[in-house]
Parts: C-alpha cells; structure tokens; sequence
C-alpha cells in the first residue's frame, strides 16, 4: 500500500469490480484511453484481467481518498507493449478531475518506482489532445520527447528517468 496526505493506493481486489467497470463504462473518461470502449462482457473481462494482474511492484493500484475511502480511480506501472520500457498510467472518475487527485497519484508511483522498483526510467503516453494530462506529467518531471505509435494511435510520449527524479526532489 502508499499512501500521500490524502490518497491511499493498494492494489486491486475481486471487490472492487463494479467502481472499475463502472470508470472503464464512462466514455468522457475513456476518451483519451487506448482500450476504451466495448460491450460490457468486454468491459468486464478487461477489468478482470487488469485485477489478476500482480506482480509486485508493478501493475494496478487502486486510488481511494484516504480520509473515507472514496474510489477516485486507478494509476499502475505498466510493461509497455512492445520493449523493456515500463509506463505510469492512471484514470479517475471525473468527480475529482482537476483537484490535483492525479498528480498525487502519479508522483507516489513515481517514488515507488524509482525507491522500491528500482527503475531507472518510466515513460508515459497521451493522446495529443490530452493537455490535462501532459500537465501532470510535467508537474512529476516528466519530458516530452516526442510522438510515437501506442496501440494504433499516434501519441505523445513522455519520459522521466530515476537520475531526473532525484534531482528534482
């Protein structure tokens, strides 16, 4: 488990199936998410496989307020598709869109990935479009280097390296 001032992230349950087909199901929040979309069999099935998905100190972590327990959504390191690279990736419901819930987030797997992983780099990708979510990456550290292919779309990608990291901190 992590935990910020006020975010607890702690890996995927069974349990939590129904906040997670319910996020994947809201189409303003997939919009900008490689895998979006689908019927509900494949929404669920997506979600089950992204709940098996362990492996220590990579994979799904589920992001709950940690003052109540609120679902705020997911954030996970992730192998990429292709390569060695790992990437830090994260959706919320839309309720805590612009409350600073992902950057909290995304800077507490950036620790975990540099401290207890003990990676030397993370990448990240958007859509073009996304300037919400390139602002969070760049108030982790990341750097734009460039646009690249991810899953059949042309994307943004971004990278931060355990040297970057440290520097900033």
């Amino acid at each position: 488990m992590l935990e910020t001032r006020r975010l607890r992230l702690r890996r995927l349950r069974p349990s939590d199936a129904p906040a997670l087909i319910a996020l994947d199901s809201d189409e303003h929040v997939m919009r900008y998410i490689g895998s979006r979309g689908g019927t509900p069999e494949q929404i669920a099935a997506r979600v089950r496989e992204r709940i098996a998905m362990d492996g220590a100190a990579l994979g799904w972590w589920l992001v709950e307020g940690k003052a109540d327990g609120t679902f705020h959504g997911i954030a996970g390191l992730l192998r990429m598709p292709e390569g060695r690279d790992i990437e830090l990736a994260y959706r919320f419901v839309r309720s805590v869109w612009g409350r600073g819930i992902a950057t909290e987030a995304a800077l507490a797997l950036a620790e975990h990935a540099f401290t207890t992983a003990e990676l030397t780099r993370v990448v990240a990708v958007t859509f073009p479009e996304n300037t919400p979510s390139q602002r969070v990456l760049d108030k982790v550290g990341f750097v734009a280097d460039g646009m690249t292919s991810y899953k059949e779309f042309r994307v943004a990608h971004f990278t931060l390296t355990a040297e970057r990291w440290r520097a900033r901190r």
